[in-house]
């Protein structure tokens, strides 16, 4: 048994946010399988499919190079792409960074899936949430995935948000 009462955990003592893990891509195709195996291992010890997760980061991360691509050519210093995973117990939250400011084009055209696009109805098939933040230079999509058996309620989702 401690004497030192800081040592002591009680319920009134807070708990510390998630600590996100980083990744920093070049836009190039090979790196999305990077990506995949960031975000599987990132969920390692949780209760999520780790096959899951890799596949919506692949999607996301195909997307984001794509969208880097479409910009200009890429030299081999520079490393547009950023991904960030935060996971807890309850949710796992994948955020990937790209240079293009301009929106997503739809994943849906006249009742037709587009030629593209079709990766972002299976993230939001596995997902429980997905939005997009955008600022003058780039953009960011951010996925939510709830633990097996978990709903997360609006409040939490909210608070996920405001973790960005």
């Amino acid at each position: 048994m401690t004497s030192d009462p800081a040592a002591t955990v009680t319920a009134a003592s807070p708990i510390a946010p998630p600590r996100p893990s980083w990744l920093a891509l070049r836009a190039r195709p090979e790196c999305v399988a990077k990506a995949r195996s960031f975000a599987s291992t990132a969920v390692f010890g949780h209760p999520f499919d780790a096959y899951e997760i890799g596949l919506i980061a692949s999607e996301i991360v195909t997307n984001a190079i794509r969208a880097a691509c479409a910009l200009r050519t890429w030299p081999d210093d520079l490393w547009p792409i950023g991904v960030e995973m935060t996971v807890t117990a309850r949710w796992a939250h994948l955020a990937v960074t790209d240079p293009d400011h301009r929106p997503m084009p739809g994943s849906d055209e006249g009742g037709q899936l587009a030629e593209n696009g079709r990766g972002l109805s299976i993230v939001d098939h596995l997902a429980t949430s997905r939005w997009v933040t955008y600022v003058e230079r780039g953009k960011t999509v951010h996925v939510v995935v709830a633990a097996p058996g978990i709903e997360l309620t609006t409040a939490e989702l909210a608070e996920i948000r405001r973790l960005e």
